[in-house]
């Protein structure tokens, strides 16, 4: 009977142990919002970038922001298809960045980078633009071709 005594209260004391573990390690904001720390999103925001933000490509790139707040892929930051492009924004004289979208690295052509996200899919939204794969695939065939990728409607 002593064993069992000895047991139960080892038993307890873990209990308690992990209760104080967690009201020191784990933050207040957790599970507020699902599985992950609430605040953690207002500090993420707070985060303030040199590169990479859509004015920064603005304040030189006038015509092609034009196109694309008016466009289809205005919801689209110039990094998605751009990339950071960090040594063009630090010093553009030097480095020129002409055709480096990361489809040219990243894909066989831009046609196929294009598809990555506009490939037929019926885990899409109806109402998401979707090409099938018979859509302009010509030898050689360029989607900016037709579309410019900054307003692909027009």
């Amino acid at each position: 009977m002593k064993v069992t005594w000895r047991i139960l209260l080892l038993y307890i004391a873990g209990i308690l142990i992990f209760f104080a573990a967690r009201a020191v390690f784990v933050p207040p904001s957790f599970g507020e919002l699902g599985h992950y720390r609430a605040d953690s999103i207002e500090e993420i925001a707070k985060i303030q970038t040199k590169v990479g933000e859509n004015f920064e490509c603005f304040n030189c790139h006038v015509n092609e922001y034009v196109s694309w707040s008016v466009g289809k892929h205005k919801g689209i930051s110039c990094m998605s298809c751009h990339g950071l492009l960090k040594a063009h924004a630090e010093n553009p004289e030097k480095h020129e960045a002409k055709d480096d979208i990361l489809g040219y690295n990243a894909y066989p052509s831009v046609t196929e980078f294009c598809m990555s996200c506009h490939a037929k899919s019926p885990s899409k939204p109806k109402n998401f633009p979707q090409v099938t794969i018979e859509h302009g695939r010509e030898k050689n065939w360029n989607c900016t071709k037709c579309h410019d990728p900054h307003d692909p409607v027009r």
